[in-house]
């Protein structure tokens, strides 16, 4: 297919889905270097392509407004006259969006029920699989390939003096072991107990003379101070909670990240830091790279992760993973990252 003039990409909801677009966002921009690319996408999500190169423009949907603002808002797609639509998220509200943007292509899953807003139905991908795959698959149609399914997101200069400073001012010392933990999630069947976290990073202190610095968001306190308390030894000291990007300029800054299945996990993998994570419903192989010993996850199946009848269960899928799994794992990745000594920090 020649470049259309004008695409638009759709991803709403989770921070986390957003990222595992880029990849498919990066091969699009590659191959249609002269086409206007608009992303949709909702707040804070939105954040995950501020300073990329790779769109345009990212537009905002209004999730909770009235009747009239989503008919304006459908207006304002409309007169944008897209060529090309990219559903990546394929789910009822995303399929009429992109069946009222009124363009003549426009791609997704072929999904029950969502099937008459495409042009292009393609099939969702079977078996183990990772989400940014998943995405990259849509680009079949306008035959693109991806040559990396790693996710990416774009630091300033100034985000990441900015993060130095703030690890300074905390105690980091050039030279130090820093680990980053999130102990967070929204959602009950993604949080590991916070005395395990507790444990392990006590763990990472005695033996790896660590540093600890926890990750959390607005709301988020709670988690972060049930680790706290549960602790033996002292993480580093509260900060001010970063914006999006802020964040993820002080995880490139660790040397390695340890926590829950959350946004902040592909925030740790798009800038490039190791990561060890736990699973709960979500089976790891959809949410890890493959074949990257610098990622791994570790979880448990109760027998009910594909019949998940949550919230009626006991969250057996999160709560029973082994303490000694994690601690195995992360101590497996340590000794791979430290073999020459603990690295310089970016």
């Amino acid at each position: 297919m020649t470049s259309p003039e004008k695409v638009l990409l759709i991803q709403l909801r989770q921070i986390g889905d957003v990222v595992v677009t880029t990849p498919a966002v990066r091969a699009l921009r590659e191959a249609w270097p002269g086409a206007h690319l608009t992303y949709l996408t909702e707040a804070p999500s939105h954040q995950v392509f501020a300073d990329s190169p790779r769109v345009d423009r990212v537009l905002v949907r209004p999730r909770r407004a009235g009747l009239m603002a989503q008919l304006r808002f459908i207006a304002q797609l409309r007169r944008e006259r897209f060529d090309v639509v990219i559903d990546f998220f394929s789910n009822p509200s995303s399929a009429q969006l992109s069946w009222l943007s009124g363009a003549p292509r426009r791609i997704g899953f072929a999904l029950r029920g969502r099937r008459w807003a495409y042009t292009d139905r393609v099939p969702p991908l079977v078996g183990p699989h990772y989400a940014a795959a998943s995405r990259a698959a849509l680009l079949a149609p306008l035959g693109i390939r991806p040559q990396s399914l790693l996710p990416e997101v774009f630091l300033t200069d100034a985000l990441r003096a900015a993060a130095r400073e703030q690890l300074a001012a905390l105690g980091v010392k050039p030279g130090d072991l820093l680990v980053a933990l999130c102990p967070i999630s929204r959602r009950q069947f993604r949080v590991w107990p916070a005395k395990h976290f507790a444990r392990l990073a006590d763990v990472l202190i005695e033996r790896y003379g660590a540093k600890v610095l926890l990750f959390w968001g607005p709301g988020e306190e709670p988690f972060v101070n049930a680790v706290r308390a549960a602790m033996i030894h002292n993480a580093l000291p509260d900060y001010p909670v970063p914006t999006l990007r802020g964040m993820a300029a002080l995880l490139e800054q660790c040397h390695l990240y340890v926590g829950n299945d959350n946004g902040t996990r592909h925030h740790a993998i798009a800038v490039g830091t190791p990561s060890v994570t736990v699973f709960g419903q979500s089976h790891p192989e959809h949410w890890t790279p493959p074949g990257d010993p610098r990622h791994r996850g570790v979880a448990r199946d109760p027998g009910c992760k594909d019949r998940c009848s949550y919230p009626r269960c006991g969250l057996e899928c999160i709560r029973d993973v082994p303490f000694e799994a994690v601690e195995r794992e992360t101590e497996s990745l340590l000794e791979l990252l430290l073999r020459d000594g603990i690295p310089d920090r970016r």
